[in-house]
C-alpha cells in the first residue's frame, strides 16, 4: 500500500500515518513524497483513497501553530460508510465524503486533526495556566467544543479502516484486547511512618478548618495502630482479581512544598516495594515537581530510585501532572524511559489525546518522533473530587461512559487511584467507582 504525501509537513505527515497505519492498525505501507500532491492519497489497489489536506498549506509551522488556525467550531457528525454509521469530529475539514469510479475523497482532514490531538500543539499556544502551569482541560478545544470526553482519534481510525475495507485492502488489521491499566501515585506511601510523625501529622490536620474530620478520622486509624494510607493491598488484590499488574509511581525527590516528605528508605517502604515486586507488579517513576523541566533533578532522582528498588526504572507518570510540550517529554526520551502516563488534565476526565490506545510522542519543535510512548492517562480520581466536585452518580455515569468508549474500541483504561484517597474524605466519597473498575466485566 502506498501513500502519497504533498511535500510539506513531511515529518509531521509521515509521524501521523505512522501512528494511523502502523500503530493503531498495524499495517504494512510505504510513502512517496510527491512536490506536486496537494492531498494525501491511499493507493489501496481497486481505488484511490483521497484524504483533504485542509491545514498543512506550508511548511513554516510557526505560522501553522497559531490561535487563527484553532477553529472555531467542531460539529458532531456520521460519517455512513456501506450503510454504517461512524461518529466524527472533524477537527479540519468536513465529515463528508464522495466517491467515483477511481476514487474516494474524504473531505474530513483525519491526518491534521489526529497529529493536533497526539501532539497536542494547541498547547504550546497562549492558554489558561493555573497556579501549577498546567495547561486546563476548560481551556482546550475539545473541551469547548464538548468532545474531550469522546475518543476522537480512535473514532478516525475507524474511519479509515471502513474507507480502506470499502477499497478492497487485502490487509488484515491488528487485533486488540480491552485492558484495564491500574496506577497508583504512590506519594506519601504511610501517613504514619513513625509514632513523632504520625502525631504531628493527625495534630496539623486537626488545626485545619479544612481537614478537622479528616484529622478526626486518621486519629482513630492512629489509636486502632492502622495507618490510613496502608491501603496498598487493596490495589494489588483488585488487580490481581482484575488479572493485569498494578503500576505504583514512587517518589524520589522532595524539594518544595508540593512534594511530600521523602520516605523512600523508611525500612516500611523498603518492604512494600519488595512486596509489589514479589507480587508480579510493576514500579514506576513518580518524578517530583519541579523535575518536568529540569533534567538534573529528572535524572538524580530516576538514578536514586533505581539503586532503592534494584531494577532499571521505565515508567512513570509526573507529580501533579505537571507538563509542558515537548520539554517533559524530552527529559523522558533522554533517559530512555519506555513509556509515560501524565497525560490527562488535572480539572477534567477524558481523552487529552483523544485516544485510548497507546502511542509514540512527537516533539513539535524538533519536528520528530521520540521513542517513548504515552499510556494516556484518561480518569484520576481526584479530578472528580477536587476539581469536578461532581456528585457520585454523576462520577458514575461519566466514568461508566468512559470505560464503555475504550471496551468498544478494544483499548487501554488507564486510571490513577492514589493510596492516600481512599480514607480522605474529599476522596473517599467516590470508593465505589474503583469497585466498580474492580468488578467491571470485560
Amino acid at each position: 500500500m502506498k501513500i502519497i504525501i504533498p511535500n510539506i509537513a513531511v515529518p509531521e505527515v509521515e509521524y501521523t500515518f505512522h501512528c494511523l497505519m502502523k500503530e493503531f492498525l498495524g499495517l504494512e505501507y510505504e510513502i512517496e513524497v510527491l512536490p506536486t500532491a496537494k492531498d494525501f492519497t491511499i493507493d489501496i489497489g481497486s481505488k484511490k483513497l483521497v484524504i483533504r489536506n485542509h491545514f498543512f498549506k506550508n511548511d513554516d509551522l510557526p505560522t501553522l501553530y497559531q490561535k487563527q488556525n484553532l477553529p472555531s467550531e467542531v460539529i458532531s457528525d456520521e460519517v455512513i460508510i456501506e450503510g454504517k454509521e461512524y461518529s466524527c469530529y472533524s477537527i479540519f475539514g468536513k465529515s463528508i465524503w464522495t466517491e467515483t469510479k477511481d476514487e474516494i475523497i474524504l473531505e474530513s482532514d483525519i491526518v491534521a486533526s489526529t497529529f493536533f490531538m497526539l501532539s497536542r500543539w494547541e498547547e504550546i499556544l497562549e492558554g489558561e495556566r493555573d497556579m501549577h502551569q498546567r495547561f486546563l482541560g476548560k481551556s482546550a478545544l475539545a473541551y469547548k467544543n464538548g468532545f474531550l470526553e469522546k475518543p476522537v482519534v480512535n473514532q478516525y481510525v475507524e474511519i479509515l479502516w471502513a474507507f480502506l475495507q470499502k477499497g478492497k485492502i487485502i490487509q488484515t488489521r491488528k487485533k486488540r484486547t480491552f485492558e484495564i491499566v491500574p496506577t497508583h501515585d504512590v506519594d506519601i506511601p504511610f501517613l504514619f511512618p513513625n509514632f513523632i510523625y504520625g502525631l504531628r501529622t493527625i495534630a496539623r490536620y486537626l488545626v485545619s478548618p479544612t481537614y478537622f474530620w479528616d484529622g478526626i478520622n486518621y486519629l482513630k486509624f492512629y489509636l486502632k495502630g492502622k495507618d490510613p494510607y496502608d491501603t496498598h493491598d487493596v490495589f494489588l488484590d483488585g488487580a490481581e482479581k482484575l488479572g493485569v499488574k498494578a503500576h505504583f509511581f514512587f517518589m524520589a525527590g522532595c524539594h518544595n512544598r508540593f512534594d511530600p516528605r521523602d520516605q523512600l528508605e523508611h525500612p516500611k517502604v523498603k518492604t512494600l516495594i519488595t512486596k509489589i515486586k514479589n507480587r508480579g507488579h510493576q514500579i514506576g517513576f513518580h518524578p517530583s515537581y519541579k523535575s518536568f523541566d529540569n533534567t538534573p533533578i529528572f535524572s538524580q532522582e530516576k538514578n536514586r530510585l533505581e539503586k532503592i528498588v534494584g531494577q532499571k526504572v521505565v515508567i512513570g507518570r509526573q507529580h501533579y501532572l505537571r507538563f509542558e510540550n515537548p520539554t517533559t517529554w524530552n527529559l523522558w526520551e533522554n533517559e530512555k524511559m519506555e513509556w509515560d502516563s501524565t497525560m490527562s488534565y488535572a480539572d477534567e476526565i477524558g481523552f487529552r489525546n483523544g485516544v485510548c490506545y497507546p502511542f509514540p510522542v512527537f516533539d513539535i519543535l524538533n519536528r520528530k518522533k521520540l521513542n517513548l510512548m504515552e499510556r494516556p492517562l484518561i480518569l484520576m480520581e481526584g479530578t472528580l473530587g477536587l476539581y469536578m466536585d461532581i456528585t457520585l452518580d454523576d462520577a458514575k455515569n461519566r466514568v461508566g461512559e468512559l470505560m464503555n468508549q475504550v471496551k468498544k474500541y478494544e483499548g487501554d483504561f488507564v486510571f490513577l487511584w492514589h493510596n492516600s484517597s481512599l480514607n480522605f474524605q474529599q476522596y473517599s466519597r467516590y470508593n465505589s467507582i474503583l469497585t466498580e473498575i474492580y468488578n467491571y466485566k470485560k
